[in-house]
Order: C-alpha cells, then structure tokens, then sequence
C-alpha cells in the first residue's frame, strides 16, 4: 500500500476512534492483553472484512504484542481510510475498496507472505488463507495455528479436517450462540436491509421480497425484512429450514416459483451460482437483485452479463441491466455483499461480541497453539458464556446467572 495522505489517516483514525466506544468487550479485553502481551512474537496474517470495527480488532492484536499483515478480502468490503490509519501504526495492508476480484487473490497472497519467514497465525474469513497454506504447507513452516469465522469457511475447514488435510490446529469461530445469532441473525439481517434501501430508497412495506436460503443470515433478513412490512418469501433446499421457515409464518416456494414474483431477491446461502440464468429469465421487470452470502459467486454474473444488452449505473450501488425486450433488473452492489458495499457492515455492538470471541481464541493460540493438537478444534462454551457475560456487563444488565 502507498503511503496514506495524513487527511485519509484523520479519518481513518476518527472511525477507528468511534466504532471502539460502541465496542467494550473488545476494549477491555485489549486493555488487558496490553498488559500480558500473549502474541509477543508471533506474526499474525488477516483475512477479514477491513472495516472500521475489523480494525479495532486490528489494534488489539498490536497492543497484545503481533506483528500484523491484513486485507480485507474481499472486493468492496475495506475502507480505505481505517486501512490508512493501520498502515500509519505499522500495519502492513494489502487491497482497497473497489479492487477486481483477481486483485482481491493477489492481496490475499500478498498479505500471506509479507513476513520473510511467513506468519505464526492466520485469522481467516471464507479460508482463503488457509486453502493457500493447505496447497503449498512447506512455504509456511513457521505457521502454528489459525481461526476461521465464517459458516462457509467452516465448512470448508471441516471438510478438510475429514480428509486428513489439517496438519496444523484451526479454531473455527463461528458455531457458537454469541457469533450465529448476534452477528449473524441480527447484524447482517439488519445491515442487509440497510445495503439495500440505502442503495435503492425504495419502499420495502407490501413488497414481495425473496429470501434464498434461511440460515442464520437468512432468518435475519426475512425478520428485518418482514418488521418493514414485506411480504416475504423464503427459498431453501433443506427440508428442516424449509419448516423452520413455514412455521415462522413465511411463505416458502421453490426459486423458480419465487423468482417469477419477486420484487427484491436476496441471496443468503454461502454457496456459488445459486441464482443462475434460468431465474434470471424469470425475474419481473424492475426487480431488484442483491446478495448478502458470502462472496460476490452466489449470483451467476456472467449469465446476467449473457442476458444484459445495456447496462446504466443509475445510482451508486445500482446498475441496472436492460434485458431483451426492455425488460430490466437492478443489480446492487455489482453482486458483492450490499451490507458492507452500500451500508456499512454490521453495527459496531454486534461485531464487538464476535471479534471479541476471535480475539479471545487468538489470544489463547498465541500462549497454547503449540500444545494443541492438528486439526479442528470448536470455541468452548465456557468462551461462549465468557463473552456473552462480559457483554450483559457492558450493556449493564442482570440476569439470574449473577445471583
């Protein structure tokens, strides 16, 4: 990264300022590391959204002693000025907000190998790191352990773990209470809502607004979503979530059906290529297409661009692409993720509860990795509960637990 402008520090500096006093928990969990300094030592390579609250957990990781290598990952999701404001303080960042998704790879490989000995940690979202270490482990002898905080990612890391692929510790903190209902249910479900009418300005009340897939990020969606007054339809290939959905009093269709209705669809799912050409051709004219999973893949982009004959940017986040016939559909935010794209990610509360369950298992990798055994390794519900108290204190509340 090229020397940041001491205006874009400024403000770097004030976001990072402002997202720790909405974030307690991560603070005072980096008050205390300060003083122990467990990662003294260690080189820690990120992965992670660049946001300004990715940041706070940045500055933890400084102060508790790391040398640190980040990219936000991802092609919309860094904002530049907090990326300024850690380059300031020593941070080596790669990547910037708008990057192709090819100059999201080198960024990633970038941020993989800036130490000359190669990083000790990795904390990673969607494993990208970690499938590049996996495809060539002898570059990294020195790496110990790594997190991994997304469901996708997850599942990934579990499918390697069963293969026998894992020759180092991962700790996936993601199957937790205080991660799959905090920020997933209620953080992206109400900064997804928030992507789109930031982008759109539209009226969401007596739309139909299509849901596809109901896990943890789709169920909040879907409760946001239907708050505003939409008529909400859920699409998912399970047979369990399918009922979760029904008896939570959605409608649920198949995607073919649900598409020829839709006036928003959503995609939810952390797989690729979930809405393909054939629902394309079924979407109403002025439909409005976004996704809020993992990746910019769930929305298969060239079957639209094989469909579109013009295409016009009528707002930001907006491009609507003219099809046969006149016929068009809105696509936000280019297919990435509309939260972090045309809002700004989830609040600061709920991302100090999940950063606070990444610092915590960061924290205890850099004192124990290497008395842990290879392979996969799940966050405690004792870290759970840990967090989950600390964030009762900080909002002031009792509950009987305390008695």
């Amino acid at each position: 990264m090229t020397s940041p402008s001491a205006e874009l520090v400024r403000r770097g500096r004030e976001s990072l300022d402002f997202a720790r006093s909405q974030m307690p928990v991560l603070d005072a969990i980096q008050a205390e590391a300060a003083v122990n300094r467990p990662l003294e030592g260690h080189r820690i390579s990120g992965c992670i959204h660049l946001t300004k609250e990715t940041g706070v957990l940045v500055e933890l990781l400084l102060a508790a002693g790391a040398e640190v290598a980040w990219t936000g990952g991802d092609e919309v999701s860094t904002q530049d000025d907090v990326a300024a404001a850690l380059a300031d303080q020593g941070v080596r960042v790669f990547g910037r907000r708008g990057i192709t998704t090819r100059q999201v790879e080198e960024a990633a490989a970038e941020a993989l190998t800036a130490f000359p000995s190669g990083p000790t940690l990795v904390l990673d979202n969607g494993s990208r790191l970690i499938e590049t270490v996996l495809g060539d482990r002898a570059r990294f002898p020195e790496l110990l352990a790594a997190t991994e905080k997304t469901t996708e990612g997850s599942r990934r890391v579990r499918e390697w773990n069963r293969q026998g692929r894992l020759d180092f510790p991962v700790v996936t903190v993601n199957d937790i209470v205080t991660k799959w209902e905090v920020d997933n249910t209620y953080g992206t479900g109400q900064s997804t809502v928030d992507g789109i009418l930031r982008a759109t300005g539209a009226l969401i009340a007596g739309k139909r607004f299509v849901v596809v897939g109901f896990g943890h990020v789709g169920r909040g969606v879907a409760l946001r979503a239907a708050g505003l007054g939409a008529r909400v339809i859920v699409t998912c290939r399970s047979a369990t979530t399918a009922v979760q959905a029904r008896l939570a009093g959605y409608e649920v269709l198949p995607l073919r059906q649900a598409a020829a209705v839709a006036d928003i669809l959503c995609t939810a799912t952390g797989y690729p290529d979930v809405v393909r050409g054939h629902h394309l051709d079924l979407l109403p004219s002025g439909a409005v297409l976004c996704n809020t999973g993992h990746s910019v893949t769930e929305i298969n982009l060239a079957d639209l661009q094989a469909r579109t004959e013009e295409v016009r940017e009528v707002r930001p986040h907006v491009r609507r692409h003219v099809l046969a016939g006149g016929r068009y559909v809105d696509l936000l935010s280019g297919g990435g993720l509309v939260n972090l794209d045309a809002a700004e990610g989830n609040p600061s509360e709920v991302m100090d509860v999940t950063f606070a369950n990444q610092a915590l298992a960061a924290l205890r990798l850099g004192r124990d990795a290497a008395a842990l055994q290879p392979g996969l390794h799940e966050v405690s519900g004792e870290q759970d509960q840990e967090v989950a108290r600390r964030k009762l204190v900080a909002m002031g509340i009792d509950y009987d637990g305390t008695e």
